[in-house]
């Protein structure tokens, strides 16, 4: 008979066999819950890590291009993730993830003009960018009201504006054209108005020559002087109201005039806060003029200063107009020249004195200009508008760049501004996108500079 060995079972062994099966399940669940709770701790370390970092990176802009400039923004050479791995470590946490640089946005036209706003809402009642378009524009009125455009207009339209020429530019002095009036004039009654004739010759000669640019201001420049101020008149025209387009307008074309290096800077000039240009970029350049004209180097520079010679001309004539001594000693060297014309055209040009006055005033300009542009390239203020001897207008080489940037569109204005600060500090960006990778997982943070949102 087989003996049947019986085991002893109690309830004690089924009990450790059920709490092993639960415990087991419990550990697998909680291990996976701690699991679950480590990467959502370490993710939402990496996001605090990233938006640290690009709040670093933000921080970090150019200090100079923001003082001088008024505007954020950073160059990419300078991102690192120090900051990022620091980040990380200050929670105990050793990184593992890759932190990299998914796009950035640059810095473009669009948000210059944005900038540039800015800059000048919180500077605009010290700089009073509108007083020169609102004095130009009286010294436009001015010209107008005393017909002096017309007149010399017709003179330089009608036929004594070719004697005229040959009298003032030619090598025959003021007593051989006398002389040749036969008995129609008498030297010995002339000497002083011949001695103000070859005065005059002496120093339109003199004055042509003395320009540094070469500039030929015969009679077929008149055209061109008439184009410069007419093109003025109505740049000034689109800027006389006070509407947001026309404030844009004048923010940018004073910024493009007076924050950026020049060829024949004024007396102590720098930027708009005060910097030397020398510091920013290290020699002279000439930088507003390229922006003004589009043209690098002395093209552009020679551009700006035969415009600038045009106004100085129309000034000119306009003070030459308030002074009565001067206009009727014009007036009296008119009627002789008109004499001595209608002598040597056989009678077949008989002018109004009055024009040929007008064409002497023009010429006479020509001289006188030649001082003031000679004071403007030293870094001198020259008289634009005066009013009984008082001058009520006056010019530098800084407002010259800023009345003929007006008539630059202002999109051209803008490019060539980002242009040149591209030049002296890199490619720009206003915003920048981080990401890190984590077990699969890419945690990405992204901001930019709310000025230009």
């Amino acid at each position: 008979m087989r003996k049947t060995i019986k085991h002893n079972r109690t309830k004690h062994g089924t009990s450790s066999l059920f709490l092993a099966l639960i415990m087991s399940a419990l550990i697998l669940v909680e291990c996976t819950f701690v699991a679950f709770v480590w990467n959502l701790d370490y993710a939402l370390s990496v996001n605090t890590a990233l938006k640290t970092q690009i709040d670093t990176i933000l921080s970090d802009y150019n200090r100079q291009l923001f003082d001088v400039y008024g505007i954020y923004a950073f160059t990419l050479d300078g991102v690192d993730d120090e900051c990022f791995n620091k980040a990380l470590e200050i929670n105990g946490l050793n990184s593992r993830s890759v932190l990299y640089v998914s796009s950035a946005s640059k810095f473009t036209t669009e948000d210059l003009k944005k900038a540039i706003n800015s800059y000048y809402w919180y500077r605009g009642t010290g700089i009073s960018a509108k007083s020169l378009v609102d004095g130009y524009s009286d010294f436009i009125l001015e010209l107008d009201e005393k017909g002096i455009f017309k007149k010399v207009g017709q003179f330089m339209n009608s036929p004594a504006a070719g004697y005229v020429s040959e009298i003032i530019g030619g090598s025959d002095s003021a007593e051989i054209w006398i002389a040749r009036a036969g008995d129609l004039l008498n030297i010995e009654e002339l000497i002083d108005e011949a001695s103000e004739m070859d005065s005059i010759r002496t120093g339109y000669k003199s004055a042509v020559k003395d320009f540094e640019m070469n500039a030929d201001f015969d009679i077929s420049k008149w055209n061109a002087l008439l184009d410069t101020m007419s093109g003025l008149e109505k740049a000034m025209d689109k800027v006389s109201d006070s509407s947001d387009i026309a404030l844009s307008r004048l923010n940018v074309s004073h910024y493009s005039a007076y924050n950026f290096d020049c060829c024949f800077a004024p007396d102590g000039d720098a930027s708009i806060t005060g910097t030397k240009f020398s510091e920013i970029h290290g020699k002279k350049q000439s930088d507003a003029e390229y922006i003004i004209t589009g043209k690098k180097g002395l093209p552009g520079v020679f551009q700006i200063e035969f415009m600038m010679i045009h106004v100085l001309i129309s000034s000119n004539m306009l003070k030459d107009y308030a002074d009565e001594k001067f206009r009727n000693t014009m007036e009296v060297l008119g009627e002789i020249i008109s004499a001595i014309i209608l002598a040597v055209s056989e009678g077949t040009v008989n002018i109004d004195p009055q024009l040929i006055a007008a064409g002497l005033t023009y010429y006479c300009a020509i001289v006188q200009s030649t001082k003031d542009f000679i004071q403007i390239t030293k870094g001198k203020r020259v008289a634009i508008f005066s009013y009984d001897k008082v001058d009520m207008i006056t010019f530098s080489y800084r407002e010259f760049l800023y009345l003929f940037s007006f008539l630059t569109p202002v999109n051209d204005l803008l490019d060539r501004s980002h242009e040149v600060l591209t030049r002296d500090y890199g490619t720009l960006y206003k915003g920048i996108k981080l990401e890190a990778g984590f077990r699969g997982e890419t945690y990405s943070v992204e901001k930019s500079y709310q000025l230009y949102e």
